[in-house]
């Protein structure tokens, strides 16, 4: 769950770029100029959730977001935002406008936005700006009519005396009346759905999100196939274990998993029924 909801953001982040940059940035003159390769920006194995090329006010700079659901547990966000920051101002030699995005309600309270010392002749500082969407008012969101900010709203804080049932409906309502393709807005709404069922009951956004309404998401179609495709192969897998010995199986979950055509994952679960023998479907899993 936590990786779709990492895919979610960062295709929200490749179609709608400029609202959002310009929301974290809190600057309206922003200019969103290319996206860094993520496969560039390993720091000991880790990667970056969204790091773009900017320019902010006629200056050109790194605009970094690290998207977080809830606190960060194998090592602190500072001490992670340290080692971020660091490489890509070593790589791209310009300033780093570095943010974190907490979804969860209690996530991030504790953060201390950054981490400095200075001490034996010696000083360092890295600041990062944190925003917890439970503390922005939801409603100023919605009228700056930014589409790409539809999907966070649900997680911000609604207008007094609003339960979080009626303000997921404002913000659905105001969802499908955006002036967006329905491609897209099928997207947005795939968001709003992904991201409320995390932090809260999924029931109810399952409930106030039909399912007819995501259906045109390119996001939620690859997440449906992925879904497809991992059950697939596992009825494969348990059909082929009920004929044959474990280890002959076992060899040959790497390549049964490395194949992304559907169509030929369904065709090899029904032979996986009638095979005679393992050596029978390794040569049509390698055909």
């Amino acid at each position: 769950m936590a990786q779709d909801y990492d895919n979610m953001g960062k295709n929200l982040w490749t179609e709608h770029a400029d609202d959002l940059s310009r929301f974290v940035l809190d600057q309206d003159n922003v200019e969103v100029l290319e996206d860094l390769e993520t496969e560039q920006q390993t720091v000991i194995a880790r990667r970056t959730d969204i790091t773009k090329r900017v320019r902010i006010n006629g200056d050109k700079a790194v605009l970094h977001v690290e998207l977080q659901l809830r606190e960060s547990t194998d090592k602190p966000m500072w001490a992670r935002n340290a080692q971020y920051q660091g490489y890509l101002v070593g790589k791209y030699e310009m300033p780093v406008y570095s943010n974190v995005i907490y979804f969860h309600p209690r996530a991030g309270r504790n953060d201390p936005g950054g981490y400095t010392y200075k001490r034996n002749g010696y000083e360092h500082t890295n600041r990062y700006k944190v925003i917890r969407l439970i503390e922005i008012e939801g409603q100023e969101i919605l009228e700056l009519q930014a589409p790409g900010l539809l999907p966070f709203t649900p997680l911000m804080r609604p207008p007094a005396g609003m339960d979080l049932e009626r303000w997921v409906q404002t913000c659905v309502d105001a969802t499908r009346t955006t002036s967006v393709d329905q491609r897209k807005q099928a997207d947005l709404l795939y968001g709003i759905y992904l991201f409320g069922g995390i932090v809260y009951d999924s029931e109810l956004f399952g409930r106030l999100v039909p399912e007819e309404l995501m259906r045109e998401s390119k996001t939620y179609q690859y997440l449906r196939e992925q879904i497809l495709k991992e059950t697939t192969i596992e009825n494969t897998l348990a059909l082929l274990a009920d004929q044959f010995q474990a280890e002959a199986v076992n060899a040959l979950t790497p390549a049964l998993q490395r194949v992304n055509d559907l169509q030929k994952l369904r065709q090899l679960l029904l032979a996986a029924a009638k095979v005679p023998n393992i050596e029978a479907f390794t040569q049509m899993l390698n055909e």
